[in-house]
C-alpha cells in the first residue's frame, strides 16, 4: 500500500536515514490512477525492502521546487536519507520495478 506524505512527514523519513524510500510526484490528471497502481504493485513487491509514498498533492508544486522536479510524473528514490537516483516521465510496473531493484542492489 502506498501512503501519501506531507512534507513535515516526509522530513522526518528523510531526517531519519533508515533504509530505503521511493517518492512519487503525481499530478492529478487522467494517468493519475494508472501511475499510483504500479507504485502501489511495486511497493508490495518490495515491501520488506523499500517504503513507496506518494507526495500530498495539496503540496506537489513547493516540493517540485524543493527538488528541481519539472514534471509529472517522476519518482525519486533514497536511501540513507540522499536522494540517489530518479525515474521521470510515466511509467509502468516493470520500469518502476527495474528502477526499486536496481537502486536496491547498487
Amino acid at each position: 500500500m502506498v501512503k501519501t506524505i506531507e512534507p513535515q512527514a516526509f522530513d522526518v523519513e528523510l531526517e531519519s536515514r533508515s533504509g530505503s524510500f521511493v517518492v512519487a510526484f503525481i499530478k492529478r490528471n487522467e494517468k493519475f490512477a494508472d501511475q499510483v497502481r504500479a507504485l502501489g504493485d511495486v511497493s508490495q513487491a518490495y515491501a520488506d525492502h523499500v517504503r513507496c509514498y506518494l507526495y500530498d498533492v495539496d503540496y506537489l508544486d513547493t516540493a517540485m521546487q524543493r527538488f528541481m522536479v519539472n514534471g509529472t510524473p517522476t519518482f525519486l528514490f533514497f536511501a540513507n536519507g540522499r536522494e540517489v537516483d530518479r525515474l521521470i516521465g510515466e511509467s509502468d510496473k516493470d520500469t518502476l520495478d527495474e528502477f526499486v531493484s536496481t537502486n536496491i542492489n547498487a
